[in-house]
């Protein structure tokens, strides 16, 4: 120990003294921590003095930075000692770490000038808190030769003890936290980029080891909605899935095996037992998340489990394709913004908002009944809504042939509508030549009502549409269309009497060539 000061013997001495955790002798005599310059970083071999592992220790607060991951409980800096500012080269992976050691003692030892080892997130297990130690673009000091690369995340715990640290709670943050990651640094979401300590090159370490469950995990993190998403699956109710129990089997609120999981976490349901729902995911691990109507089904009424669950897909007859579920045809509406289709699945992302409550609208005219939903969006992750909608009921067509003329073109269609007229295209053209000058052609005799010889209605609207189709003959004017006194009371009426004379003789005149006028020009 030539050339090293009294201050650095004392202290060698008390990290010699203090390898509890496993290390052999052998093992600090060949790596004595006063030997390494305060410049050089090692490879993070999750040793810290012991008592840094009291489990009443208080870490100073941190500073007052934001931090970078939104979930984060804060930002508190490792030592600037323990990391190499703005050292990250690229960004290839998200590494997955044991701190084999506690949270708060973790937290601790990366801000000790002495540890030279760091990780830029560590997150704690009994509910996936996470505080943020190191910034991304700087190269945290955790796994030797991939420093420069790598973004690593500390999980409390020990590696021999999964069971216990290991946590539901711990799972679904590192996913969250792994998946955000990823989606900032353009990442790819596999297990070639998302790896173990023990994955990369050149290590010497064990973690997570093997009763970390890599499947679940990566089932979780790619499960994740990106920040700012609503992710929308419209489906037709009349083709919702039913999947029948083959065993008896248990809804759980987790997608863990059965046996970590409290009485008040699990729904037990008897073989034979049926469920309908309206999404299903992707595998997470060994288990599927169901989404379905709350409220109903075998688990109503228990601890939320009706709304949503893990189901083991074994354990139940064949899930149904999101295809078979879709309802082809709807859109969906943002806040009052224009309607997305929805894809062949049932499918729609919608474009990115920001945190708060937002309104669905989904439409289908003729197609499905309008149904609405209100969404609350964190700030991250974002959501997945699955919406049912109903088909708009058709009525059985008229044996009678009464539905197609008196709700088809006829009855419902152009006679009925407002068109130019204010009465409707009544008649073809004639009906536009009556738009226009408000009087039938006085050249064409009427084949109905006033003046055709055949008696008339007090319903003459209905009357002349049941007669005025394609094969009716010449259409004829609706009275209603008709100014008062003009032909409505047969020879009465003021335009029919042969002695008019006066004003109201040249007017009929006037009209009368006004007519032929505008139908010699059409």
């Amino acid at each position: 120990m030539t050339g090293v000061s009294t201050d650095w013997t004392r202290r060698a001495a008390l990290w010699v003294g203090a390898l509890t955790l496993g290390l052999s002798a052998g093992t600090a005599a060949a790596h004595p921590l006063a030997a390494v310059p305060p410049e050089q970083e090692r490879e993070d071999d999750h040793w810290r003095p012991a008592e840094l592992e009291s489990w009443a220790i208080e870490p100073p607060p941190p500073l007052g930075a934001d931090p970078e991951y939104p979930l984060a409980a804060a930002f508190d800096p490792a030592c600037s000692c323990n990391y190499s500012v703005n050292g990250i080269t690229s960004y290839q992976h998200v590494v997955v770490h044991t701190m084999q050691g506690s949270y708060s003692g973790t937290k601790s030892w990366f801000k000790n000038p002495d540890a030279q080892v760091s990780c830029h997130y560590i997150m704690r297990s009994a509910d996936g808190e996470v505080t943020q130690m190191v910034l991304d673009k700087d190269k945290a000091w955790h796994v030797g030769s991939s420093n420069a690369t790598s973004i690593g995340i500390e999980h409390e715990g020990y590696v021999d003890d999964p069971a216990k640290w290991y946590t539901w709670e711990t799972y679904v943050s590192s996913a969250r936290l792994a998946r955000w990651i990823t989606t900032r640094h353009d990442i790819p979401v596999d297990r070639d980029h998302i790896l173990g300590h023990v994955e990369l090159p050149n290590q010497s370490h064990t973690d997570p080891g093997g009763g970390w469950n890599w499947d679940m995990y990566m089932g979780l993190v790619q499960d994740v909605v990106p920040q700012g998403q609503i992710q929308v699956a419209v489906v037709d109710r009349s083709k919702l899935c039913t999947i029948t129990a083959t065993v008896s089997t248990y809804l759980q609120r987790t997608a863990e095996s059965t046996d970590l999981l409290t009485a008040p976490e699990l729904c037990p349901i008897a073989a034979g037992t049926k469920v309908t729902y309206l999404h299903a995911s992707a595998p997470i691990g060994a288990r599927r998340r169901l989404l379905m109507e709350a409220g109903q089904g075998p688990c109503a009424g228990v601890n939320g489990l009706d709304a949503e669950a893990f189901v083991d897909p074994t354990h139940f007859t064949a899930m149904c394709a999101p295809a078979a579920m879709a309802a082809v045809g709807a859109t969906v509406s943002l806040d009052g913004g224009p309607g997305l289709a929805v894809d062949a699945n049932g499918f729609v992302n919608l474009p990115p908002v920001g945190a708060g409550s937002h309104a669905l609208d989904v439409a289908g005219p003729g197609l499905y009944e309008p149904a609405a939903e209100l969404v609350d969006l964190a700030v991250y992750p974002g959501v997945r809504v699955a919406i049912a909608v109903d088909p708009v009921a058709v009525d059985p067509p008229d044996p009678t042939g009464g539905g197609e003329t008196g709700g088809g073109e006829t009855g419902g269609g152009e006679t009925g509508g407002a068109g130019e007229t204010g009465a409707g295209e009544v008649g073809g053209e004639v009906g536009g030549e009556v738009g226009e000058t408000g009087l039938p052609d006085p050249t064409e005799a009427p084949t109905s009502g006033p003046g055709s010889g055949e008696p008339t209605t007090d319903d003459e609207g209905e009357g002349e549409a049941e007669a005025g189709g394609d094969e009716a003959g010449p259409p004829v004017l609706s009275g209603a269309a008709l100014p008062d006194g003009y032909g409505q009371y047969d020879e009465d009426g003021c335009a029919c009497r042969s002695g008019a004379g006066g004003r109201e003789g040249w007017l009929a005149v006037g009209l009368v060539l006004l007519g032929l006028g505008r139908r010699r020009r059409r």
